[in-house]
């Protein structure tokens, strides 16, 4: 085990208790979404990411009512079926506009493997999957800037 994972309890897979859990937060709207320009993946591997080619993300996500998911190694798709989306920027701007439209946790899913699979909708019935690498759940007081 090294160090990071010794610091971060984080989670990887989704069992039934905390499938519950995940799914007393379904409907939240999403007040906030942070991308974050580094990866923790890419630091614990020592490499430079390549932001327009990126196409996992390390994301903070916040819910109205006070609960916020940080997010580690997330790929973003439009249907499960299509392509990740890829760029740093491109996704930063196509999230932001997805918190602006109003945008909430509509379901958790698990995949194959029993990873978190974070269903988003937004008005006008777009849906955003998010597939998790790993997260942490932690409750905040006040939204960053």
């Amino acid at each position: 085990m090294n160090r990071a994972e010794k610091d971060l309890p984080l989670m990887t897979t989704v069992d039934d208790e905390t499938y519950d859990e995940l799914m007393a937060l379904v409907e939240q709207r999403i007040v906030h979404i942070a991308l974050w320009e580094d990866s923790l993946a890419d630091g614990l591997a020592d490499r430079p990411a390549d932001s327009a080619a990126q196409d996992t993300f390390d994301i903070d996500l916040y819910l109205e009512d006070g609960v916020y998911f940080e997010l580690y190694g997330v790929a973003c798709f439009d249907d499960p079926d299509a392509e990740a989306w890829n760029g740093l920027a491109t996704t930063g701007e196509r999230l932001a506009t997805l918190v602006k439209s109003g945008a909430r946790l509509n379901d958790i899913a698990v995949d194959e493997d029993d990873g978190l699979i974070l269903v988003i909708g937004a008005s006008g019935g777009q849906t955003l999957y998010l597939a998790v690498g790993a997260w942490l759940l932690a409750e905040w007081d006040e939204l960053p800037e």
